[in-house]
C-alpha cells in the first residue's frame, strides 16, 4: 500500500496544528528573506567581495535558475526519505550554506553557496507544503496555506528591511548570520513538534501507470506561470511604468506600499474565503492581475491618470498577494495523494519561471518598444492566463461530478 504526506492517517492529531503552521511559515520568512537580500546589500557586498554591484544582482539569478533547474531532480532523489528528517536536514544544510556565504568574502564560494542554498530551499519549500494537508483539516486547507506562506510575504516587509538595519550595524554578513540562525533555530523546533511522515513508497507498476490527476495540475501549474509572467512583465518596469501615467518616483514608493498592503489584505482574507467560495475566489484574484495591467495601460490617456495608476498597481498588489494560498491549496485538492506533494513542490519553480520570463520579455521590450506597452502586453497575458484557468477549473468541477 502507498503512502503520501498528505494522506497518512496513523498520524496523532496535532494539539495546536496552527502553531506547527506558523513555525512553517518561519522557515519561508528565512527563506525569501535570504534569497532577496543581495539586492539590498549590494554596495556593501560588491565591495567586501571585490565586484561590480552588478555581479552581486546576478546572485539572485543565480539562485532563481538554480532552483528551476534543480528542484525536480532534488526532489526525486530526496522522495524516499522520511518527510520530517528531510525538511529538518533540508533546513540545517540552508543554514550552513548561509553562513559561509558570511563567512567567507570570497565571491565565487558565496555563488557556490548560493547555489547550494537555493536547492536546500527547493527541498524545504517541497516538504513545507507536503506538511500542510498533514496539519489541517481539508475545509482549512486555504486558511492554513495563507498562514504558510504570509511568511514569504513579510519576507519582503520585514525581512529584507531587517537584514539592510542588521547590515548597517555590523556589517553585511551579520544579515546572512542572522538568517542562518534562524533557519537552524526553525529546524530545531520542527524536530520536536512535527509529527514523522513516512517517505514515499514505491507500489509497483499500478504506481508507475500514468496519474489521471496529472493533466489537470500540469495546466493548472502552466496557467500560473502564464499568469506571473504577465505579472512580472510590468512589475518589473513598475516605476517608469507608474512615470508614463504622471506618477513621480518619490510617489511611486507610496503606491508600491498601497500595493504591499492590499496584497497583505488578500492573503489574510483570501485563504478563509478560498475554503468556501475556492473557485470564485481564485478567478477573482486572477482576474485582478490583467485588471490591474489594463489600467496601467490606458492611465496615461485617462482623465485622472495618477488615480488610475494607483489604482492599476494597487489591483496587482491585491492578486499576486492573495493568489498564492488559494492556487496551492486548488493544486492540493485537484492532484491525486501520490502526486500531491510533488505537484505542491513545484510552486516555487513556477514562481521563478515567471519571474524569469517575464522580467526577460519585458527587458527586451522596453528596450524596442519602450515601457507603456509593457501593461499592454501584461493585460494581454493575464487575459489568456484567466481565460485558461477558467476552462480548467470548469473542467476539473465536470469531472469531479461525474466521478461522484
Amino acid at each position: 500500500m502507498t503512502s503520501s504526506p498528505a494522506t497518512v492517517s496513523s498520524l496523532p492529531a496535532a494539539r495546536s496544528p496552527w502553531a506547527q503552521l506558523a513555525i512553517l511559515g518561519v522557515v519561508l520568512f528565512a527563506s525569501v528573506s535570504t534569497e532577496l537580500l543581495p539586492p539590498a546589500l549590494i554596495l556593501g557586498m560588491s565591495a567586501t567581495l571585490d565586484v561590480e554591484p552588478a555581479a552581486i544582482g546576478t546572485l539572485v539569478t543565480v539562485w532563481a535558475g538554480t532552483i528551476v533547474v534543480g528542484t525536480v531532480p532534488a526532489i526525486r532523489l530526496t522522495r524516499r526519505f522520511d518527510r520530517k528528517r528531510l525538511l529538518v536536514g533540508s533546513l540545517l544544510v540552508f543554514a550552513a550554506a548561509t553562513l559561509v556565504v558570511a563567512l567567507v568574502p570570497v565571491f565565487a564560494v558565496v555563488v557556490a553557496a548560493r547555489m547550494v542554498s537555493a536547492v536546500a530551499a527547493a527541498v524545504s519549500w517541497s516538504v513545507v507544503f507536503a506538511f500542510v494537508p498533514v496539519l489541517a483539516a481539508p475545509e482549512r486547507l486555504g486558511r492554513a496555506m495563507a498562514v504558510v506562506l504570509g511568511g514569504g510575504t513579510l519576507a519582503s516587509v520585514i525581512g529584507v528591511p531587517l537584514g539592510a538595519a542588521l547590515a548597517a550595524a555590523g556589517g553585511w554578513p551579520w544579515a546572512f548570520a542572522g538568517a542562518a540562525a534562524l533557519l537552524a533555530a526553525s529546524a530545531a523546533v520542527l524536530a520536536r513538534r512535527l509529527p514523522h511522515v513516512p517517505a514515499e513508497q514505491d507500489a509497483g507498476p499500478a504506481r508507475r501507470g500514468a496519474d489521471r490527476t496529472a493533466l489537470p495540475v500540469g495546466a493548472l501549474l502552466s496557467a500560473g506561470a502564464l499568469l506571473l509572467t504577465a505579472y512580472m512583465a510590468v512589475f518589473a518596469f513598475i516605476v517608469p511604468v507608474l512615470g508614463s501615467a504622471g506618477v513621480a518616483p518619490e510617489s511611486a514608493a507610496a503606491l508600491l506600499l498601497a500595493a504591499g498592503v492590499a496584497g497583505a489584505v488578500a492573503l489574510a482574507v483570501g485563504g478563509a474565503v478560498g475554503d468556501r467560495f475556492p473557485t470564485a475566489t481564485l478567478l477573482v484574484l486572477v482576474a485582478a492581475i490583467p485588471t490591474g495591467s489594463a489600467m496601467l495601460a490606458v492611465a496615461p490617456g485617462a482623465v485622472a491618470p495618477s488615480a488610475l495608476a494607483a489604482a492599476g498597481v494597487t489591483a496587482l498588489g491585491f492578486g499576486i498577494g492573495g493568489l498564492p494560498p488559494v492556487f496551492q491549496a486548488r493544486i492540493a485538492r485537484t492532484a491525486s495523494p501520490g502526486l500531491r506533494e510533488f505537484a505542491m513542490s513545484l510552486f516555487v519553480v513556477v514562481l521563478n519561471v515567471g519571474i524569469a520570463a517575464g522580467s526577460a520579455l519585458g527587458a527586451m521590450l522596453a528596450g524596442t518598444a519602450g515601457t507603456r506597452v509593457l501593461p499592454v502586453l501584461s493585460a494581454a497575458l493575464g487575459a489568456a492566463a484567466l481565460v485558461a484557468f477558467a476552462v480548467i477549473l470548469a473542467l476539473t468541477s465536470t469531472s469531479r461530478r461525474r466521478s461522484r
